[in-house]
């Protein structure tokens, strides 16, 4: 009876012990969340020391371009290659077509004028107004919807707000058929160039007038308005096509004064823009109105484009009469002692004349980018296939290629801007070469007093050297640099300028914060302890990835994140092995609490840490992108064993950990010249799930 006893107080004893979370190995897996910051000194010593670096570098480049004057101006072959560079490029300017800033100027002012007619002109009405309605005309070879002629028939009052008179729409039309004609290569052959005033034109003028006799009468149409017959339109009548010929001057001038005439009759006139929702027709946010109050500072940018094509035009006839007078250099021309220096005066005035031609032209062009953008836009579009051709696609496109022509102004503005300010500058130094020589030798004294205060100035010391030139008088230098030391140095410079601290004054402290995601991986063993065993450890190694993205006022990071290293947590299940059919009958459900602390290692890498680490020499920053951690962990775990099979001492359990990690030491990252940078994951809420066996 005892031995039964026994037996069966052992059982219980064995059924009890069962009834607890299992020890054995476990792996974890799950998402975190958190943030990060990013602390911040900077005593400004960084950003002073790069600005003295560029005021240097600048003086340089100010000694360079000085001194390569002076050589040349030493050098008969290249001084005579200046002379021949303003007299080319005089020649182009007054006398080329497709390579002339000054040519293109023009035609940028034309096509502008013209292609801002074709793009408002469909909504724009004409006619003889309310009063006459004896007559009305119709023109053809214009931008009308879907076709290539208006009929200018409306009755609505005439002047600002209302339509274009027969009469102003004439003017107007004229003076858009002749340029048009010339733009035409087919028919006008092109504007000449600038110098040519020779040439002359013919322009065919096609319209229909309508008139009442007695066997026709015009009819005039009205609309009712509150009882009251307003009168809208005119039509019928007897029709007289006409052919009218007209000569004109094929000239730049004449051209210019043409697209003036049709600014002025639609500034002056300001008839009324025919839509219902006014500038959204062209994608522009006014109301309805006249044509000024919709379309007024793009006429005011192409009445400054002509004005100043005007200007061009103008300079270019001086020009074109200078350059019959050559420039003769003097024989052995020695900038040194050489007294005879007349010729370098007048390179200088034509280099002068030159480039208020090219700054012209130059603001043609700016002008021209002032015009409202969706303007620019139909301007620049084009759906008759040439200038000058109108067909039944002109409308509500400017069709006077005048991206290619802008494109080609600004190019070659570039080019001949660049070469002219050389030969100006040349031309200058001639005329003051023992000021620029004396220029040289301050600067050379101020370079190397400058390098002097920088702590690498061992290793650029003498950077600028002078020695005596025995063409030139006693006592004048030439000058010269190293340009090992000069490389080095613009090294430093650009270095010095990719730091982000190089943008930054004075920061005693300043913390930003920036969210945090990643994943997470541990693996472990874990035990418990006690008569109920509902008390444990758990021992683990562990791997964190986060990726973080902090922004400041001085500059933004991105960063990745790997934390790794050991772990210990204590245990408590305050539900332990409960009975439960959740997923699956005779489960056993643990819910407990952890907490514990890992020791481990920190990895930060930086966006900016190629900015940060390109010093070099004596400029090496302190780097440490990597640090020992101290983290704490805790939160709340549950657990859920399968039931036993026979003959089995552990059963594969699933479980889900929502905790929180709670990293305490700083990664001390960046410190240079009395700038710091430190980061610190400061926490991540963690989701995990968790297999036991």
């Amino acid at each position: 009876m005892k031995i039964k006893k026994s037996l069966l107080l052992s059982l219980s004893l064995m059924l009890s012990l069962s009834r607890a979370e299992d020890d054995g190995f476990y792996m974890s897996v799950g998402y975190q969340i958190g943030e990060a910051v990013q602390k911040v000194k900077n005593t400004g010593a960084l950003q002073n020391l790069a600005d003295r670096y560029d005021n240097l570098s600048n003086l340089l480049d100010q000694y360079n371009y000085l001194n390569s004057l002076v050589n040349l101006a030493s050098t008969p072959s290249a001084i005579t290659g200046a002379i021949d560079n303003l007299s080319s490029s005089a020649i182009n300017l007054t006398s080329a077509t497709t390579t002339s800033p000054a040519y293109q100027a023009v035609a940028l002012a034309l096509n502008a004028a013209v292609g801002m007619w074709q793009v408002i002109a469909l909504f724009i009405g004409c006619g003889p107004g309310p009063t006459n309605n004896q007559s009305y005309q119709s023109f053809g070879n214009t931008p009308a919807l879907n076709g290539t002629t208006t009929t200018c028939n409306q009755a609505y009052g005439t002047g600002p707000n209302g339509i274009l008179s027969i009469d102003e729409y004439q003017k107007l039309n004229q003076a858009y058929q002749i340029i048009q004609t010339a733009l035409n290569q087919n028919q006008g052959g092109g504007m000449p160039a600038l110098n040519d005033t020779t040439k002359t034109g013919v322009v065919n003028i096609q319209q229909t007038n309508y008139k009442t006799t007695t066997q026709n009468n015009i009819i005039q149409h009205y609309y009712d308005e509150n009882g009251k017959e307003i009168p809208t339109s005119y039509s019928g009548g007897s029709s007289l096509p006409l052919s009218i010929k007209l000569t004109y001057n094929n000239n730049a001038e004449y051209l210019l004064q043409q697209a003036a005439t049709i600014m002025q009759v639609l500034t002056t006139q300001k008839p009324h823009v025919q839509t219902s929702n006014g500038g959204k027709a062209w994608g522009l946010s006014s109301t309805p109105g006249n044509v000024v109050d919709i379309f007024g500072p793009s006429f005011n940018a192409i009445n400054e484009m002509i004005k100043n094509a005007q200007a061009v035009l103008e300079k270019t006839k001086q020009l074109n009469a200078n350059e019959n007078t050559q420039i003769t250099q003097p024989n052995n021309f020695n900038p040194y002692t050489s007294k005879d220096t007349q010729f370098a005066q007048e390179m200088l005035n034509r280099a002068n004349a030159q480039a208020e031609i090219l700054n012209l032209a130059k603001q043609v062009a700016d002008n021209f980018h002032s015009i409202q953008g969706p303007i620019q836009g139909d301007l620049e579009e084009c759906k008759a296939g040439s200038a000058g051709v109108i067909t039944n696609n002109t409308w509500g496109s400017g069709c006077a290629f005048v991206k290619e022509t802008l494109n080609s102004l600004e190019q070659h503005t570039a080019y001949y801007g660049n070469q002219v300010n050389q030969d100006r500058a040349l031309s200058q130094t001639i005329l003051n070469f023992k000021g620029a020589l004396n220029t040289l030798n301050n600067d050379s004294k101020a370079i190397n007093s400058a390098i002097s205060s920088l702590p690498n100035a061992k290793s650029l010391q003498n950077m600028t050297h002078a020695t005596q030139n025995p063409n030139s008088p006693e006592g004048l230098l030439t000058y010269s640099l190293d340009t090992n030391k000069y490389n080095q140095l613009q090294t430093i410079t650009q270095e010095l300028g990719k730091n982000p601290f190089r943008r930054i004054g004075v920061i005693d402290y300043q913390n930003n914060n920036g969210a945090m995601n990643g994943i997470g991986v541990q693996v472990g063993y874990k035990q418990f302890f006690g008569k109920k065993r509902n008390w444990g450890l758990r021992y683990y190694g562990f791997f964190d990835y986060n990726h973080a993205y902090i922004k400041s006022n001085f500059f933004n990071s991105a960063s990745d994140v790997w934390t790794y290293g050991v772990g210990m947590d204590a245990l408590y299940n305050f539900i332990n092995d409960k009975n439960t059919n959740f997923l699956g009958k005779n489960n056993k459900l643990s819910v407990g609490l952890f907490g514990g602390f890992a020791l481990a290692g920190t990895s930060w890498l930086n966006s900016q840490q190629v900015n940060l680490t390109m010093m070099n020499g004596i400029y090496n920053a302190n780097v440490s992108t990597s640090n020992f951690q101290f983290l704490f962990n805790l939160g709340l775990r549950m657990n859920l064993a399968r039931p036993k099979k026979k003959d089995s001492d552990h059963v594969a359990q699933h479980g889900i950990e929502l905790g929180v990690k709670i990293p305490t030491i700083n990664t001390d990252y960046y410190s240079f010249m009395g700038a710091e940078l430190k980061y610190r994951r400061l926490y991540s809420v963690y989701l995990n799930y968790v297999f036991a066996y």
